[in-house]
C-alpha cells in the first residue's frame, strides 16, 4: 500500500486476516466490504500513479467477488458486518470485565473498532443505528 493511502492499510489488513478465515462464510462477507470501504476512503487521497494502481487492483479483486457478494442485499450486508463486529467486541469486552485482558484483548478491540467503522459506508442520512458508539468505546479501550 502506497505511503499517500496508509489511512486504508487498516481495512485491507482486516480484509487479509478474514480471508484467512475459510471456515467462516461471514469472513468472506465482512473481507470484501472491507476492501470496498478502503477503496471508498482511498479515493480523496489517490493523488499520485502509484496510489490510483493500488486502487485499481483492489476494484479488479473486488469486481471478482462482486457476483458472490450480489447474493446478499445491502442490508444483510450491513446485518452480517455488523454482526462479526458485535462479536468480536463482546469477547474483548468480556475479557476485559473478567480482568483477563491482554495485548490480544486490545488488539481485539482495534479489529472491532475497525469492523464498526465500515458499517459507515451502509449508513444514509436518516438511517439507524451504524455502530459510531460502540466503534468509539471499542477505539478508546485500545489506547
Amino acid at each position: 500500500v502506497p505511503v499517500s493511502l496508509r489511512k486504508i492499510k487498516v481495512f485491507l489488513t482486516r480484509a487479509d486476516e478474514l480471508d484467512r478465515d475459510k471456515g467462516n462464510p461471514e469472513s468472506r462477507v465482512v473481507a470484501f466490504n472491507c476492501r470496498q470501504y478502503g477503496v471508498l476512503s482511498g479515493i480523496p487521497l489517490a493523488q499520485d500513479a502509484e496510489a490510483k494502481a493500488c486502487l485499481g487492483d483492489l476494484l479488479n479483486l473486488l469486481e471478482k467477488e462482486k457476483e458472490a457478494m450480489a447474493v446478499f442485499s445491502k442490508a444483510e450486508h450491513w446485518k452480517i458486518c455488523r454482526k462479526v463486529a458485535d462479536r468480536v467486541f463482546d469477547k474483548a469486552d468480556s475479557e476485559d470485565r473478567a480482568g483477563t485482558a491482554t495485548k490480544v484483548t486490545a488488539k481485539s478491540f482495534y479489529a472491532a473498532g475497525t469492523f464498526y467503522e465500515i458499517l459507515q459506508q451502509f449508513h444514509e442520512e436518516g438511517a439507524g443505528d451504524n455502530g459510531d458508539a460502540i466503534g468509539e468505546d471499542a477505539e478508546t479501550k485500545t489506547q
